[in-house]
């Protein structure tokens, strides 16, 4: 089988997208990407991603598939959890401290945690083109939410909260051990005692 069509293969097992490392993980010649791109079989969307000419732009997905240590959060997690139907002007992620984020774009706003925390209520959510992304739980949100409450918009910040309160899903324990192990227990008990 030629290359070519080992990617295309490829490329339609995986919902149309493709990395070069994946292909240079496959042992293929990631020069066969330059030349499927150049006959217009495939088309680069960013540094190491390919899509097919059919496929959907998922800024999001494409974004975490070149930047994995990167966890959607805040304004990005309450949009891909549809607690808003705000599209962020900007990414909002969050990675741990010492990560260097020097190839990521201007138009992402970073935030850095300690290692203890970064991992804490990471799940994945579906983009609206239908692919997996990582990004923190609603109680997670909600703490990073409590504990950056000076830099938010105060709209946005308590519409969020109402919404959370009447949940149906809500956790209510889990945002609890979240804050206590973040250190922020008191600030979101007062917030919620206020709220409900």
């Amino acid at each position: 089988m030629d290359y070519a069509k080992q990617i295309e293969d490829k490329m339609k097992k995986a919902g149309g997208v493709i990395t070069s490392k994946e292909v240079s993980d496959s042992n293929i010649p990631t020069i066969y990407l330059t030349r499927m791109e150049k006959a217009g079989e495939i088309i680069r969307v960013d540094r190491g991603i390919y899509i097919l000419p059919d496929g959907d732009y998922d800024e999001y997905y494409f974004f975490q598939k070149r930047f994995k240590v990167a966890i959607f959060s805040y304004a990005s997690a309450l949009y891909l959890h549809q607690f808003t139907d705000i599209i962020p002007e900007q990414k909002e992620i969050t990675v741990y401290k010492g990560y260097n984020p020097h190839r990521i774009s201007d138009n992402v706003k970073i935030h850095y945690v300690t290692k203890p925390i970064y991992d804490l209520g990471v799940t994945e959510r579906e983009t609206i083109f239908g692919n997996s992304v990582k990004v923190y739980d609603m109680e997670r949100t909600i703490c990073d939410l409590v504990k950056s409450r000076n830099e938010m918009e105060t709209e946005l910040f308590s519409k969020t909260i109402n919404q959370y309160v009447r949940d149906r899903n809500k956790d209510l324990h889990k945002l609890y051990e979240y804050s206590k192990k973040m250190k922020i227990y008191e600030k979101v008990k007062e917030i919620l005692d206020i709220v409900c």
